[in-house]
């Protein structure tokens, strides 16, 4: 199954979201809000992201991928941002809750200047260890990394300086910034207000409306034909992106659906967006996530670090460099991970169908190999296996390495 079908709904669904944070119709009141939810009394929010539902009905990676997606589903993402309109300073912390660990992001930046935290490095550490990969960063060097940061536009070499960054991005002021005065926000306006009115929904102060793929590949249309206005939007690459963007949601997805609920007076979002997929192999995929976005006053000053705080891209590849750890082999499967609990999977019928296929695969490779099983990797294969299979399936693979140690045949 392809991901990048799916990143791409993700990426335009949070675009489509990000226009909702800059009567008596419905649509009125929605577009009102959605294009106003900012707020002259907010400059500060807090998020949260979840994936609240993901389905995998393919054949390639049989039970494992299952197993991964269902883990998917206990991941989220929250964090909060500030922004400082008078000086243009902008501050955001992200925390990733993956495996049972967080991830921590912090970026904070002033008009084409951004710098990136090193504390991501102590959560990625985390996170390897979690999955049984030891590998571990000496004391001396994790002080050296706190209270750091990178400048952002030397973080990779796909990144670029500010300077060409803002000469790449001609529609950032036309499509997020001030969107009910510009004519990108007027002609969002017009063609929001354009859809069903049957579809949008006010309960109180809350008003509601799902945009559909048809609706939605609309919108990214004419923030299209707005923007070939500027000369710049031309000559960059982004009309060409925004050309196999639409192109891709038309063919690629099966469904996108994004759920929008807006309060009028605390300004506060909440998004579910829905996407499905079918790939060449006739794989069905789903998935299901939601944020939800709570504005905030912030009244402290946005301080950026100072030269001392600032370390280089070489300075931190020179101490990534003495991160230690043991030696994997990449022939060998470890099925053991005390962090994933596998417990749920061994009573879901179509997940148990798929981990006796993949059982009968490997009693058909011991069967063919048998002087391949050897006293320890025997012991290693049943103790990782006992994670996620049940008792009929152990019996059925202890029995078969029993045959195998014994030179026999199954």
């Amino acid at each position: 199954m392809k991901m990048k079908k799916y990143m791409l709904g993700i990426i335009t669904g949070v675009a489509i979201f990000l226009l909702a944070a800059c009567g008596s119709d419905p649509r009125k009141e929605f577009t009102n809000a959605f294009l106003n939810s900012k707020g002259d009394e907010y400059n500060a929010a807090s998020f949260e992201m979840k994936i609240k539902d993901l389905e995998y009905d393919g054949d390639e990676g049989g039970a494992y991928v299952k197993m991964f997606a269902s883990q998917l589903k206990d991941m989220s993402i929250d964090g909060k941002y500030a922004i400082d309109d008078k000086t243009e300073a902008m501050e955001m912390e992200i925390t990733a809750n993956l495996f049972g660990e967080k991830l921590p992001f912090q970026f904070v930046g002033e008009k084409d200047k951004y710098f990136m935290s090193t504390s991501f490095v102590s959560g990625m550490l985390d996170i390897a260890n979690s999955f049984n990969y030891p590998i571990e960063l000496s004391k001396s060097d994790l002080n050296k990394l706190k209270g750091k940061y990178i400048d952002i536009a030397e973080a990779g070499d796909t990144l670029t300086s500010g300077e060409l960054d803002k000469k790449a991005n001609p529609l950032k002021n036309k499509t997020f910034t001030n969107a009910e005065d510009s004519k990108m926000g007027r002609e969002m306006k017009k063609l929001i207000e354009s859809f069903d009115k049957k579809t949008f929904t006010q309960d109180k102060d809350v008003v509601t409306h799902t945009f559909t793929k048809k609706e939605i590949i609309k919108m990214l249309e004419k923030i299209d034909e707005v923007a070939k206005e500027d000369k710049d939007y031309k000559k960059s690459g982004d009309a060409k992106e925004m050309k196999d963007a639409i192109k891709s949601l038309k063919n690629d997805l099966d469904k996108m659906d994004i759920k929008i609920s807006i309060n009028q007076k605390t300004k506060a979002l909440d998004m579910e967006m829905a996407l499905a997929a079918t790939d060449e192999d006739d794989a069905k995929m789903s998935i299901v996530m939601t944020m939800a976005v709570t504005p905030q006053k912030n009244s402290g000053k946005i301080k950026m670090p100072s030269k001392k705080e600032i370390i280089s891209q070489d300075e931190l590849e020179a101490i990534l460099s003495n991160i230690t750890g043991a030696a994997t082999d990449d022939s060998e499967l470890d099925l053991e991970d005390d962090s994933i609990d596998y417990s749920d999977l061994k009573d879901d019928p179509e997940i148990q169908k798929l981990m006796d296929e993949q059982l009968d695969e490997m009693i058909k490779k011991i069967e063919a190999n048998p002087s391949s099983v050897t006293e320890e990797n025997a012991k290693e294969a049943r103790e990782g296996a006992k994670e996620i299979f049940n008792e009929e399936q152990m019996k059925k693979l202890n029995d078969a390495l029993d045959k195998a140690l014994k030179g026999g045949a199954i």
